[in-house]
C-alpha cells in the first residue's frame, strides 16, 4: 500500500482549490486526508511557511477533535499528527497511512506553487511519478481576492481606500501570484503538470472535473454540487484607485502568461 499522494495540487491561491479538493473527495478512487493543505514541502523550503505550518497543522486537528463524531481508530490517527516531530518525511507519510489500497492520495497545497527549483526537484525525487494539478487565475482578479480575504481575517474595513492599499502592498499578495516565475520552474521539472483555466470552474465545472479524471487516469465520478462555489470571499468591491495600481504591477505577469498559454486560454482564467 502506498504511503503517499498520487494527485497534487500545487494552487494557485484563490484559484478554486478548495472547490476542486471537495469534489474530488467524493471521487471514489480518490483519497483525501483529514484536513486541506499539508505544507509538507513548502515547509521544507519555503522561509515563510517555517513560521507558521507548524500552528496550521495542530490548528486543523484540535479542531477535528474538538469536532468529534470520529471512530477510535481516526482519533489516534488525527492524535499522531500533532506529535513532535511533524513536517518530515515520516509524518507526511503517516497522514497517507490511512489510505486504503487501490486508493488515490490527494494533497492540495497552494503554497507548492512557491517551492524554489530545490523544492520542485525534492518532490520529483520523493514521489512516485504524481500528477500535478496548477489552477490559473487571472493575476488581478486572483490578487484582489486574495487582498480581501486577508483583509477580511484581520478585521479590516472593505469600504476604506486605506485598508485596502495596506492589503494589496503586503509582499504575500505579489508572491502567492508569481506566475512569471513560478511557472517556469515547473515547466523544467519535467514532471507530469496539467495548468487549468480558473474560470472554467464556473463556466464548465463538470467538464472541468472530467478533465482532471481524464488527467489523473480516474474513472468516471459524480460530483452532485460541482455547481456551488466554495469560500468565495463575498461582496465588498475594491476602490478603482487600486485596482489601477495592481493592473500597473502586475501587467507583466499577464504579459507572461499571454505569451505562455496563449490568448485563448488566458481569456478563460
Amino acid at each position: 500500500m502506498s504511503q503517499l499522494p498520487g494527485i497534487i495540487c500545487i494552487g494557485a491561491q484563490k484559484a478554486g482549490t478548495s472547490w476542486l479538493h471537495e469534489n474530488l473527495a467524493l471521487h471514489p478512487r480518490v483519497w483525501v486526508p483529514p484536513f486541506k493543505e499539508l505544507h509538507f514541502f513548502d515547509f521544507k523550503f519555503v522561509d515563510d511557511s517555517k513560521k507558521w505550518a507548524r500552528w496550521h497543522v495542530r490548528s486543523n486537528v484540535k479542531k477535528l477533535l474538538a469536532r468529534g463524531n470520529l471512530t477510535a481508530d481516526q482519533e489516534v490517527h488525527l492524535r499522531s499528527l500533532i506529535e513532535e516531530p511533524i513536517l518530515n518525511g515520516t509524518w507526511y507519510k503517516r497522514v497517507f497511512g490511512e489510505m486504503p489500497a487501490g486508493r488515490v492520495g490527494l494533497d492540495v497545497t497552494p503554497e507548492y506553487s512557491t517551492l524554489p527549483a530545490e523544492g520542485i526537484s525534492f518532490m520529483k525525487k520523493y514521489l512516485p511519478d504524481p500528477h500535478i494539478i496548477y489552477i490559473i487565475r487571472d493575476p488581478v482578479e486572483r490578487a484582489i481576492s486574495q487582498a480581501k480575504m486577508n483583509m477580511k481575517r484581520k478585521g479590516l474595513p472593505l469600504h476604506d481606500t486605506e485598508s485596502w492599499l495596506e492589503a494589496v502592498r503586503a509582499p504575500v499578495i505579489t508572491a502567492r501570484g508569481n506566475y512569471e516565475g513560478y511557472v517556469p520552474l515547473w515547466d523544467a521539472s519535467g514532471m507530469r503538470i496539467s495548468y487549468m483555466a480558473f474560470g472554467d470552474i464556473s463556466a464548465r465545472p463538470q467538464e472541468f472535473l472530467r478533465d482532471v479524471e481524464q488527467f489523473c487516469g480516474l474513472e468516471v465520478g459524480d460530483y452532485p454540487d460541482a455547481h456551488r462555489p466554495v469560500f468565495q470571499t463575498g461582496p465588498g468591491n475594491i476602490p478603482d484607485s487600486v485596482r489601477a495600481l495592481l493592473e500597473e504591477r502586475l501587467a507583466s505577469q499577464r504579459e507572461f502568461l499571454a505569451q505562455r498559454f496563449g490568448a485563448e486560454f488566458i481569456s478563460r482564467t
